[in-house]
């Protein structure tokens, strides 16, 4: 009895440590995950190796939460830089949500793992249209768990892009959306995604002066080194919709 128990004991800790190694390869992917990218793409061995390495080490209940953060931030990161065929995105994005759903479920006091489920599911609401985003609540789901994590870039950005059906739907709300949006910006100043946001907002509201000031001020920012995808992509929206600004000015 006595040797069964130090082998299981044995087991136990090499199945720990080979999660652990997983959780490693997997991190060390993803702080990899601008390396051997073509423009915007990100390589997608290393992505799908990053993906699989957090699963496995989502078995480890020692790292589980953590394995868990990585994994939706893994699948978040795949739909948006990995080159995915137009006939499999929306498949794709559908096994996401449901992905995402589970782990916000298990962990919901984990801000990483809402700001990743709200962003998923107010994506897949999009590209599923406005009477699917009505049927299965989207809406509400982003209101309340971006609301939950105070995540107001995800929050303010839903109540802009979200379809609104009058009657039905009392949300979206453009000026909640200027309320967070803004807050967004206050709350984290690096993210150069926080000042397109609100300068498409402002853009939409016909702030000209104030959409260009937010473009200007985001691109004085530069690229992160350990966000290099990710800025690289915000500075060719802001840069575009400066063009797009400055070519209505133009006409007048």
């Amino acid at each position: 009895m006595g040797k069964f128990s130090v082998i299981l004991a044995l087991l136990f800790c090499l199945g720990t440590a080979f999660a652990n190694e997983d959780l490693r390869i997997a991190d060390s992917c993803y702080a990899a995950r601008a390396e051997k990218a073509i423009g915007d793409k990100a390589n997608k061995k290393n992505a799908e190796l990053m993906t699989a390495k957090y699963k496995s080490a989502m078995a480890d209940p020692a790292v589980a939460e953590q394995a868990t953060a990585g994994y939706v931030k893994s699948l978040f990161f795949t739909i948006r830089f990995v080159n995915i065929d137009k006939s499999r995105r929306m498949k794709t994005l559908d096994a996401m949500k449901v992905d995402c759903e589970e782990a916000y479920r298990k962990y919901p006091k984990n801000k990483e793992i809402a700001h990743v489920y709200a962003s998923i599911i107010s994506m897949w609401g999009n590209e599923r249209g406005a009477l699917t985003s009505v049927k299965e609540g989207v809406a509400s789901t982003v209101r309340d768990v971006a609301t939950a994590a105070e995540d107001w870039q995800v929050l303010g950005r839903a109540h802009f892009v979200l379809p609104y059906i009058p009657l039905i739907l009392s949300w979206p709300d453009q000026k909640q959306a200027d309320k967070y949006l803004t807050m967004a910006l206050k709350q984290d100043p690096k993210d150069l995604y926080n000042y397109f946001f609100l300068a498409e907002l402002r853009f939409d509201q016909k702030r000209y002066a104030d959409a260009l000031d937010l473009i200007e001020r985001g691109l004085a920012r530069g690229v992160r080194t350990s966000f290099f995808l990710e800025d690289k992509r915000g500075r060719w929206h802001l840069k575009e919709l400066q063009k797009k600004i400055n070519a209505k000015l133009d006409k007048k």
